[in-house]
């Protein structure tokens, strides 16, 4: 098949929808398919693959957003692309997969994880946010066309399509899935060995590890405030760490930390391409996310057998439903969130929820992500 990718930037180091995209894209191309990737930027190229940059043009993020809708409509004009599968509202796309949610779903999770002044802010606010709004007037396009084929990554999701739009024909839930690399248990225990000992910790002490591209979503600042309530109680007893990797100004949580006796144990990592290391040296995974289509990151964490704790605003709480995890009801459930601590502390514990991922880690791989997608291709093709 002849397939066009739509993203707005192809650079891997920005999260898990470029990753997505990137491994979607590549093994796509080796079941022997044409890709052509379509974005304004892109650091990122694939054997295989033909990435074709736009650029970008416009003096704000709504002018960007509108002019790469324009030029990404002309792009794919007369190629004979018999499958234009966008990761944004696009229209002309016969395929939109909502790794990013539905639009409706964001605001409200924006205004979900504010105070009551700050809510009351964001709902006036709101109207003036123009990138917002053209987006929301693009995907209420694309959603409300019954030929384009929907593509939610979760259940949760394919609810929310429902809630806000009505729409349940021609939606397909292809659950997110995520790409890990084939390491050899010898080689995770040097790394959990290599990265504990630059910690100064044992092998027995507890590492938590969260990892997140924009910490207030991903629910940092609570994440903090609950470790240093359970480190409280179990000081003296159990040694332990919450490391926070990501892309963020930090001077500011790791005042927070400071401020509640831990900044000593929480360490902060600045984005690296060791991402792998940092799982290998964690006891359990930590996102506790306002909101999350469904995160790699859960993912990933799942698949190494590293159990997880998040919230249910997160599609991934749909995986750790089978026992790999934790499921809070939000970032402020301290409570819960410190039972869920420390129960993951406890090895035994620990160890039964680590079986419970790798029961389903084989579900979670990209070449099932890969065989689903070509799946709905074809039965979109068959009814044209």
């Amino acid at each position: 098949m002849k397939i066009a990718i739509v993203i707005e930037r192809m650079d891997v180091s920005r999260g898990g929808r470029e990753t997505s995209t990137a491994q979607i894209a590549a093994g796509l191309a080796r079941r022997g398919h044409q890709i052509t990737v379509i974005c304004q930027r892109a650091s990122w190229r694939c054997e295989g693959v033909t990435v074709r940059e736009l650029g970008r043009r416009g003096l704000t993020r709504s002018g960007r957003m509108a002019n790469f809708v324009a030029d990404a409509q002309w792009a794919i004009a007369d190629q004979g692309f018999e499958i234009v599968h966008a990761m944004l509202p696009l229209p002309g796309a016969n395929v939109y997969q909502l790794r990013g949610g539905t639009v409706p779903a964001q605001t409200a999770a924006g205004i979900r994880r504010r105070g009551l002044l700050g809510k009351l802010a964001a709902r006036a606010l709101a109207p003036l946010n123009s990138h917002r709004r053209r987006l929301a007037d693009l995907e209420r396009g694309v959603v409300n066309d019954p030929n384009v084929l929907c593509l939610p990554v979760s259940e949760m999701v394919a609810d929310e399509l429902a809630h806000y739009y009505s729409r349940t024909e021609n939606v397909r839930v292809i659950y997110n899935a995520a790409g890990v690399p084939d390491v050899s248990l010898e080689q995770r225990a040097d790394w959990r060995q290599e990265r504990r000992f630059r910690m100064g910790l044992g092998q027995s002490d507890v590492v938590f590890l969260t990892i997140a591209t924009n910490f207030e979503l991903k629910g940092v600042a609570e994440l903090i405030k609950a470790f240093s309530r359970w480190y409280a109680r179990v000081r003296g007893r159990i040694s332990a760490r919450l490391v926070v990797v990501g892309r963020e100004r930090v001077e500011g949580y790791q005042r927070h930390a400071g401020m509640r006796e831990v900044g000593s144990e929480v360490l902060f990592v600045p984005p690296t391409d060791e991402i792998f290391r940092w799982y290998a040296a964690a006891d359990a995974c930590v996102l506790l996310s306002w909101y999350d289509p469904c995160s790699r990151v859960v993912l990933e964490a799942t698949r190494w057998g590293i159990p997880s704790i998040t919230t249910r605003h997160n599609g991934a709480a749909e995986v750790l439903a089978e026992g790999a995890g934790v499921v809070v009801e939000s970032p402020r459930d301290s409570s819960a969130i410190i039972a869920a601590m420390d129960e993951l502390a406890d090895p035994q514990r620990r160890s039964d929820r680590s079986a419970a991922c790798l029961r389903v880690a084989d579900q979670l791989g990209m070449d099932r992500h890969v065989d689903q997608l070509l799946s709905a291709y074809r039965e979109f093709l068959g009814r044209k």
